[in-house]
């Protein structure tokens, strides 16, 4: 075999090694393993429970709705792909140092706890945020705030208002380590509400609980 003929046969196979590099390259970059998915995990914590009623009226309870509704932000969340920590799920009674130590052993990254307002005057409804720790938990709180457009039962084609954000010494607000907010839903002490939460299609808990989850969703969003 001539000279020219052996730089043939090299070259080619100089071209064919190059080709097959480039070929291949896509393929394994498509393998490389991406970063790992960041944690959703949210602490939801139905307010009172067991000996403690919260708020009572007639036969409603805050114990129970705050319950009610969190089970139905629980499965509003996982729906989405949300890993959900709940401090009860049933008629237990549970202390802020319980509840903290259930949210911060599970891991949770935020945390919300579920309650009803209620007042000595009858006409008032609206929903407040309230924070513990200024640094971690007041971005927080006012992400879950802005997003509550929950109707008023005086009117449906406006927002229920909305109080400042306010801070709290709460225990479970100041003893979680995760970001958390503490949100009064609604006036349980109006009358215009209780007729809404005794109906037994409980769509007004559904809608607060979706509003909740509104909040949640806009604040792992801008992370």
């Amino acid at each position: 075999m001539g000279a020219r003929s052996r730089r043939r046969i090299l070259f080619a196979l100089l071209v064919g090694c190059l080709l097959a590099g480039v070929l291949t390259a896509p393929a394994l970059a498509a393998k490389k393993p991406g970063p790992a998915p960041a944690s959703r995990t949210v602490c939801v914590d139905a307010g009172h429970g067991g000996t403690d009623p919260g708020a009572v009226y007639g036969d409603l309870k805050e114990k129970d709705l705050t319950l009610d509704i969190a089970g139905r932000l629980r499965t509003l969340l996982e729906n989405s792909g949300f890993t959900v920590v709940m401090t009860r799920t049933g008629d237990s009674t549970l202390g802020n140092t319980e509840r903290a130590t259930i949210c911060n052993g599970n891991g949770a990254d935020t945390v919300l706890s579920i309650h009803l307002n209620a007042s000595s005057d009858p006409t008032i409804d609206y929903f407040q945020a309230f924070y513990g720790k200024q640094t971690k938990d007041k971005a927080f709180t006012q992400t879950i705030q802005n997003a509550y457009k929950l109707a008023s039962p005086a009117d449906p084609n406006t927002d229920l208002p909305k109080a400042a954000i306010t801070q709290f010494a709460s225990g479970l607000l100041l003893k979680t380590t995760a970001p958390a907010t503490l949100a009064e839903t609604v006036f349980l002490s109006n009358p215009d509400e209780q007729s809404l939460l005794a109906d037994s299609t409980g769509t007004r808990q559904q809608d607060i609980a979706k509003n909740l989850y509104a909040g949640l969703a806009a604040w792992y969003a801008s992370r």
